[in-house]
């Protein structure tokens, strides 16, 4: 499995997909901060040329990490089967298994390096353009990471089962909307009705960023603010991991039979 990674790693390098992800997400950021500093030096009483707004438009939306995960997995390995690339990799004699752990570990280091190029340029680019003003500062940023990573994490195991597991990959797609988003909105409002239903609910990350912080030009209050909050992050992350894991070995498994 060892030389199965680093072959992946090898054909990450060469993929001008992952430079081409990092760079536009870079150009976006610094583009968007930029059209604010233009607007703070040319527009009377505007108010959003500041370092907490452009920030909050990422705090108040930690499921971006998630979505980011899907298609970081998906610029690696949507077209495996239509290139045959996986077939030659069984052909080997490596498991789906194997080759399922590989690609989550791959994928895991490119989204990693992604991130790194990306956070620098938004904070970077944001603190020298814009004026340090607002609730929303880098810390807050910084500190969405870790309580973001594992329920990132557990997207992106779930992107590769399906992208791996469905022939088509638009029913893969359908299918992590469908868990990550469609669904815990469901029992969000259906648990609106039903108490013990909405405790379930606040578990699922979709729902608890939603409602339990509060970014905005006035105020600062995410989740993970508190050492409860960054419990659950991580909690329901972990629970993210393990369920998807399993799931993962135990579906591919079959599919080797």
């Amino acid at each position: 499995m060892l030389n199965y990674i680093k072959s992946e790693c090898y054909r990450v390098a060469n993929n001008m997909w992952v430079y081409a992800t990092a760079g536009i997400l870079s150009f976006l950021i610094l583009f968007v901060n930029l059209i604010l500093y233009w607007f703070q030096n040319n527009t009377t009483n505007f108010r959003y040329g500041t370092t907490s707004y452009s920030f909050s438009n990422l705090v108040a939306q930690p499921m971006i990490y998630c979505y980011m995960a899907f298609i970081i997995v998906a610029i690696l390995y949507e077209g495996d089967k239509r290139y045959g690339s996986q077939k030659n990799s069984i052909a080997y004699g490596i498991s789906r298994t194997k080759i399922f752990a590989g690609k989550c570990i791959v994928s895991l280091l490119t989204a990693l390096g992604i991130l790194l190029v990306v956070m620098t340029v938004y904070i970077g680019s944001a603190m020298i353009l814009l004026e340090h003003k607002g609730p929303v500062e880098a810390s807050d940023m910084l500190m969405e990471v870790p309580a973001v990573s594992l329920i990132a994490v557990s997207a992106l195991i779930l992107s590769v089962i399906v992208l791996e597991y469905f022939n088509k990959s638009i029913t893969g797609i359908i299918l992590w909307i469908f868990i990550f988003s469609v669904i815990p909105k469901a029992l969000f409002y259906i648990g609106m009705k039903v108490e013990s239903l909405m405790k379930i609910a606040l578990w699922l990350p979709e729902n608890f960023f939603r409602a339990e912080m509060s970014i905005n030009m006035s105020q600062c209050i995410p989740i993970w603010d508190t050492p409860e909050g960054m419990a659950k992050c991580l909690i329901s992350g972990v629970a993210g991991i393990v369920i998807f894991s399993i799931a993962g070995v135990a579906l591919l498994k079959k599919k080797d039979i």
